[in-house]
């Protein structure tokens, strides 16, 4: 029987003529019918399908299994080990040895060019460029290349239908191999795209110089940090060689007073309130020694050193030590920390990437542009034309965020305000920090000056008890406590120092200067801490000083 016959035996048999008209009396897939010779049955039809089907399903069940079998994996303790082992490797990596007695520019210096958190904003400054070379990028036509193969398990038949009579053609046709090969290269660009990309470059852009502000507070932050735990380990230098000879004999002189108590040689309130005076003077020994050796832990990390590093700290002698100096007027002081200080300069910055946030909002209301072209090939044999090229353009616009550009532009507005008040808020804190900073600095210059008087007459005092203990006329005790005075009282005098060093630093550091030029010829340590130096002498004599002037502005 030929398919054609087949074919209307089918439907006459089970549909009337009204239901074959409106039905089309299309073939189901039992009776599929390629060509009038030949005629796929229903075996081959389900031969066909099964197989697929069993490949749909193995490849399911690969993937559910797959997908099944991922379960947490834990870190070893090897692989934890080589972690560790990786990263001791990177703390203290490519470092210049110290060489002699470390001195503060050098402390600085270190400090700068090895601390951990400074190079780790440093790497966010090249991260802020990176992301901007991007964003450039981004502003380009997208151009996709793609290939593929498509294949069926069974040919792609069409069948066609006469508009003027309503009848189906009896013979369905291919126009579809079963195998395909596909390629293309399209490129399209979008203007709404661009725009927004370009403003967000913009962004990127203003991101980088709050990435280096940020640099700055971190720099600052550093400094203030080396130059207290410095002071705290150098101050203690001049009792280095004296605190331990001087602990053994407090610690002698307590153990013969607790023998001439036991043989009850003297009064019992007399042995106690002598042993009293011993146990005090070991306990500051001893807090003493505990304090010298924290603030060099603290000064090596600081520097990026190893903790158990062992170096020395150099203390200057008080004759050679510049009482710091400022010359210039409180308001040019207000002026230039509200032009240079890292976190006003951040939120101008910030202030143009909120103005930018708005104009992306309402650009994104406005209708899209798109731009297409491209080279196409299929490997249809079926096709006139295998390969061909085509271009086009497409307009969209979303309607509904016609209803929220309102809104929007009321959100972009008060970003904005809330912008500009968090930076009048933060320019009155500033005006306030230099405020406090230059009384600060009044307040430890004039303190200095009578703790170096009450040294001196420490230093006198312990004289004449050393003269009188060689004369016998004093008790160890005595000339114990009158050497810790004397001590403490050396002490207190470079810490009273420092406090006026620091002080000035912050002074400097309030408005906005930074002790670190802008411009160094090389990074290498000695240059950097030649440079720091000359910025330190300069900030103590208050020269060169780059004030902002009333005139100025």
């Amino acid at each position: 029987m030929r398919a054609v016959d087949y074919y209307d035996k089918f439907c006459n048999s089970a549909y009337s003529g009204h239901e074959r008209q409106s039905l089309f009396c299309l073939p189901t897939k039992e009776h599929v019918i390629f060509n009038e010779n030949d005629l796929m049955t229903t075996d081959v039809s389900d031969r066909g399908s099964k197989l697929y089907g069993k490949l749909l399903g193995g490849v399911a069940l690969v993937i559910l299994l797959g997908g099944c079998s991922i379960q947490p994996q834990f870190i070893t303790k090897d692989e934890q080990k080589k972690l560790v082992r990786a990263d001791r490797a990177d703390m203290f990596a490519d470092q210049e040895a110290i060489t002699g007695p470390v001195t503060l520019e050098e402390a600085i210096a270190r400090a700068i060019k090895y601390n951990l958190n400074y190079r780790l904003s440093m790497m966010e400054v090249v991260l802020k460029n990176g992301e901007l070379d991007l964003e450039h990028v981004n502003m380009l036509p997208r151009v996709a290349a793609s290939a593929g193969w498509i294949t069926r398990s069974n040919d792609n038949l069409n069948n066609s239908r006469n508009v003027a009579t309503g009848v189906v053609s009896n013979n369905p046709s291919i126009s579809q191999d079963r195998d395909r090969n596909t390629a293309d290269l399209t490129m399209t660009w979008n203007v709404l795209d661009f725009g927004v990309s370009y403003l967000q470059a913009k962004q990127n852009s203003d991101q980088v110089f709050i990435a280096q502000e940020k640099k700055r507070s971190m720099i600052n932050q550093i400094v203030q940090q080396v130059r207290t735990a410095y002071w705290r380990a150098a101050t203690t230098t001049p009792l280095a060689k004296e605190v331990q000879p001087l602990l053994l004999q407090a610690q002698k002189a307590l153990q013969d007073s607790q023998v001439t108590e036991r043989k009850r040689l003297v009064a019992p309130l007399v042995s106690l309130g002598y042993q009293k005076g011993l146990v005090e003077i070991i306990r500051n020994l001893e807090q003493v020694q505990n304090d010298m050796m924290v603030a060099k832990v603290e000064l090596a990390l600081l520097m990026g050193l190893p903790p158990t590093t062992e170096f020395e700290v150099v203390l200057p002698s008080m004759d050679q030590v510049v009482i710091p100096k400022v010359n210039f007027d409180v308001l040019d002081m207000e002026r230039t920390a509200l032009v240079n200080r890292p976190e006003l300069r951040e939120e101008a910055y910030q202030k143009r990437i909120t103005a930018l946030e708005s104009r992306k909002a309402l650009l994104r209301l406005m209708p899209g542009l798109t731009f297409n072209a491209g080279i196409n090939y299929d490997s249809n044999s079926y096709l006139v034309n295998n390969q061909w090229n085509e271009a086009g353009m497409r307009v969209s616009w979303s309607l509904i965020n016609l209803v929220s550009g309102p809104t929007i532009k009321q959100i972009s507005k008060a970003h904005e305000e809330i912008g500009d008040f968090r930076r009048v808020a933060l320019a009155v804190a500033v005006i306030t920090q230099v405020h406090v900073a230059y009384q600060d600095f009044l307040r430890r210059e004039h303190a200095y000056k009578h703790i170096s008087m009450l040294n001196d007459i420490e230093q006198r005092i312990y004289g004449h008890i050393k003269n009188a203990s060689l004369a016998n006329a004093q008790t160890p005790l005595q000339e114990i406590r009158g050497k810790l005075a004397a001590l403490l009282a050396e002490v207190s005098h470079y810490q009273s120092y420092a406090e006026l060093d620091s002080a000035i630093s912050n002074l400097y550091v309030t408005m906005g200067l930074n002790p670190v030029p802008e411009v160094i010829e090389s990074d290498d340590l000695y240059t950097l801490k030649t440079a720091i130096g000359d910025v330190m002498r300069q900030w103590n004599r208050g020269e060169n000083i780059a004030l902002i002037k009333a005139e100025s502005f």
